[in-house]
């Protein structure tokens, strides 16, 4: 449950104003320079302290600034003083109140990323998210559709107005701070800490007759991930692996938030197999301590880079790809190198903020 903020940090005033959209649609004041310790409400962390770097910038515009996970159908308030940051809708839907605000920023984009080509390269994992990502156009199509045609009556009407949807970070979710550790002084060349079963789905009889034919992609890949990775450690055995196998997402407590932060910066190399979207927070939280991430594809979204890393097409490649980076020190560390530094311009709270800036200035109204 949110509780209301008593006051707002007397350090840091606000001119604008700021709330969460929680359960039930509950409206919740929000101090965005209050830090929340209740491991549910961690999720607000990093667009709080985005929402800082815009306060900073935007302190004087009279703004209405609503957070919420995935509330997609109504707000307290429209108005072209309104700006909605959506943080965990996987469905890529645009909201019906889209036109109504000022702007939309929103995490996963507004069209599903298939991220593989089950054509040219057929096999059970790829018709699995083929599948899926159908299912997820099948969601997102009608508001897309609804987009494009206020679009399109906007420039009918000569004017301006169109809806301003904009795509942002995910950022971390569960991640504390630590301090800082070079490359070189990490106790772990690779790491994973995550789930391998799948409980992202309500218990409803489509999603059970739709398991009972078809197991998920996010399944697939973790599962494979991890037998390959104990392949290779059981070959190269002289390579620290630290894997922590948990029941679920949201099954960690703040002792095991804690220990995950910690182990994550002594690990030099962090897998980031795809969950339901191919976009997690575990890319942001790896980038975020310098770990060089292990991923499988990403979106076209402006914040990401193949380069940060390592690709995969297919997790049976990993041995081989593990074997040549560990043996590479200064491939390795330029890796680490590149992670920060993408981090710190693209993705750090400060630069997604000053994102948000350039395009609220933009925006004719304003």
């Amino acid at each position: 449950m949110l509780k209301e903020s008593t006051q707002r940090s007397i350090d840091n005033p606000t001119s604008n104003q700021y709330y969460l959209l929680g359960v039930n649609k509950e409206v919740v004041e929000w101090d965005i320079y209050s830090r929340h310790t209740n491991p549910d409400q961690l999720w607000t962390d990093y667009p709080g302290k985005i929402l800082q770097t815009v306060e900073q910038s935007l302190s004087d515009k009279g703004l209405t600034f609503y957070l919420t996970r995935e509330e997609l159908d109504d707000l307290p308030s429209y108005g072209k003083n309104v700006v909605v940051i959506i943080a965990a809708d996987e469905w890529c839907r645009i909201p019906k109140y889209a036109h109504r605000v000022l702007a939309v920023f929103k995490s996963y984009g507004i069209k599903p990323f298939l991220g593989c080509n089950p054509i040219l390269e057929p096999s059970y994992i790829n018709f699995a998210s083929l599948i899926q990502f159908l299912r997820i156009w099948t969601a997102c199509l009608p508001r897309l559709i609804n987009y494009g045609v206020k679009v399109l009556k906007s420039l009918g009407l000569g004017r301006l107005e169109i809806p301003k949807v904009y795509t942002i970070p995910l950022g971390y979710y569960n991640q504390i701070d630590v301090p800082q550790r070079k490359l070189h002084e990490r106790e772990y060349d690779i790491f994973f800490a995550g789930s391998i079963t799948d409980s992202t789905y309500p218990p409803t009889l489509i999603k059970q007759f739709i398991v009972s034919l078809l197991t998920p992609p996010k399944i697939q890949s973790r599962q494979r991930m991890i037998s390959f990775i104990r392949q290779f450690q059981d070959k190269f055995p002289n390579f620290k692996i630290k894997l922590s196998v948990t029941s679920g997402f949201y099954a960690m407590t703040e002792g095991d938030i804690k220990t995950y932060a910690e182990q994550l910066m002594d690990s030099k190399i962090c897998l980031i197999p795809r969950g339901t979207s191919y976009e997690t927070y575990r890319f942001f939280e790896a980038i975020r301590f310098g770990c060089i991430p292990i991923f499988e594809a990403l979106p076209p979204h402006w914040f990401y880079d193949d380069s940060l890393g390592i690709k995969v097409k297919n997790w049976n490649s990993l041995p081989t790809v593990l074997k040549e980076l560990l043996s590479n020190p200064d491939l390795m560390e330029s890796k680490h190198q590149r992670a920060l530094w993408w981090w710190d311009q693209k993705c750090s709270e400060a630069a997604v903020g000053q994102y948000i800036v350039s395009q609220l200035k933009g925006i004719a109204s304003m």
